[in-house]
């Protein structure tokens, strides 16, 4: 019998795209970041799955991979695949991805198998807490149905006063569940997101704003909630902070412009006979408009905070110098390729404007350099990603971290103008971005186990 079934990944990220060629799967491949390398970070096409319109998957490795077409940016179309834990006719206990064979080993075929997609947009619920404004989707998809499904979001059914009119929707992607086959015989659904399109009322045109749309995505109901919220007081109220966060919050206008965008989120859940029920994640975002810069502050590394932080306090986690060498070289080497998709010049103007002073001084012009503070900041932490070169640094400069690098949570007040690290970001709470705890403890701890094995006098 079939014990227990989950999802892989428990929580996927699908972006945004207008193409109707999904982008094809890739990896980073090795970059050369040396002192005295090219500094170009590169990337590798690996297998990727096709899915054709009847359901029919096939495999193929691309020549090179491609994030934009004619059609605008290729989305990116994440699958999930079911795994699960089972005994065997021969008693033996099994662990693995299900596959049309395990389910026919217990009576069970694809007809069993039961998607349910769920999916929301709730920016505009959030601010203004009225049902109405919300935007859902749903899909049921046998396993034995493999046409695509879209995700058709509309306001809830008998709303009063519905965002969006009844009639009308907001195409928020599509599923399909491929049809396996011998060569790809493992139960998946794939998640289209939609296109990046952006969505608003029929009166869009007569408001104060200066946005346009398509003649043919204005039908939102410009009397809704929505349609009709007013910003009272921007310091105060926490559901528009930070401000800019919907269009229409600019101080000259402080009023909704009712319009909405095509992410979501929401939940995957297959179920097979008997209870077995599995529930994933997915989120869908805008294109990766820098795919080959990742950036020092990840998902994962928010994820390993929540349930490694402890890990790092440990003396003998540090002790595993190579892997603590590797895990530093990967934060540097982020850093670098941040930087590397930053211009620093104007992030230190906006501090200026901001808060009347900067971040970081001016450096002496170079000759031919144009952006002085973005040029410095590259060379310097170019520098960076050779350990060699940091351990040093930090054994010359034990005070460096406290000087240079800014605490998580020191503190909420905004402080872009100390000239710590990361300079002129800001997080989601609107404060200054800073690295988790994990990675802070972790660095701090690496330079501290160098300097004690630094020998006296050197």
């Amino acid at each position: 019998m079939i014990d227990r079934i989950w999802l892989q990944p428990p929580l996927a990220i699908a972006r945004l795209g207008a193409s109707p060629t999904p982008c094809d799967n890739y990896r980073y491949g090795p970059s050369d970041l040396s002192p005295r390398g090219t500094g170009k970070t590169t990337v590798e096409p690996v297998e990727t799955l096709d899915l054709a319109a009847d359901g029919t998957l096939s495999t193929r490795t691309p020549q090179k991979v491609r994030f934009k077409d004619a059609d605008g940016w290729r989305p990116v179309c994440p699958f999930f695949e079911v795994h699960g834990s089972w005994t065997s006719a021969d008693g033996e206990s099994r662990t693995g991805a299900l596959t049309t064979d395990v389910l026919a080993g217990f009576g069970l075929d694809l007809g069993d198998v039961r998607w349910r997609v769920s999916v929301a947009n709730l920016k505009a619920h959030h601010i203004t807490q009225q049902s109405d404004d919300r935007v859902e989707a749903q899909a049921e998809v046998r396993g034995d149905d493999h046409q695509r499904h879209p995700l058709s979001g509309t306001s809830p059914q008998g709303a009063a006063n519905p965002l969006v009119p009844a009639g009308r929707s907001i195409p928020l992607g599509s599923v399909q569940a491929p049809s396996p086959n011998a060569e790809l015989p493992e139960l998946r659904l794939r998640f289209t997101p939609g296109k990046g399109f952006v969505y608003g009322p029929t009166d869009l045109i007569e408001r104060e704003g200066d946005y346009t749309l398509p003649e043919q995505r204005l039908f939102l109901n410009p009397d809704s909630a929505w349609g009709q919220f007013r910003v009272q007081d921007l310091s105060d109220d926490q559901r528009t902070f930070p401000s800019g966060l919907f269009a229409g919050a600019e101080p000259t206008l402080l009023a909704s412009q009712g319009m909405v965008d095509d992410v979501c989120d929401g939940t995957v859940t297959v179920t097979l006979p008997g209870g077995l029920t599995a529930t994933a994640r997915i989120v869908a975002s805008p294109p990766d408009f820098a795919p080959d810069r990742r950036p020092f502050l990840s998902l994962a590394d928010g994820l390993a905070d929540r349930v490694a932080r402890a890990d790092v306090r440990d003396p003998g986690y540090v002790a595993d110098k190579p892997q603590t060498a590797l895990e530093m070289r990967d934060l540097f080497e982020r850093i670098l390729e941040t930087m590397g998709n930053m211009n620093v010049d104007v992030q230190n103007d906006r501090v200026l404007f901001q808060d009347g002073a900067v971040a970081w001084p001016v450096p002496e012009r170079l000759s031919g350099a144009l952006l002085e503070l973005t040029d410095h900041g590259r060379r310097r932490h170019r520098r960076y990603v050779a350990l060699e070169v940091l351990e040093d640094v930090l054994r010359e400069q034990p005070d460096l971290i406290a000087r240079r690098i800014r605490p998580p949570a020191e503190d909420i007040t905004p402080s872009y103008t100390d000239g710590r690290m990361p300079i002129g970001m800001r997080g989601a709470d609107g404060g200054p971005v800073h690295l988790t705890r994990r990675q802070y403890d972790l660095l701090t701890a690496w330079a501290r186990s160098l300097r004690e094995e630094t020998e006296p006098g050197t």
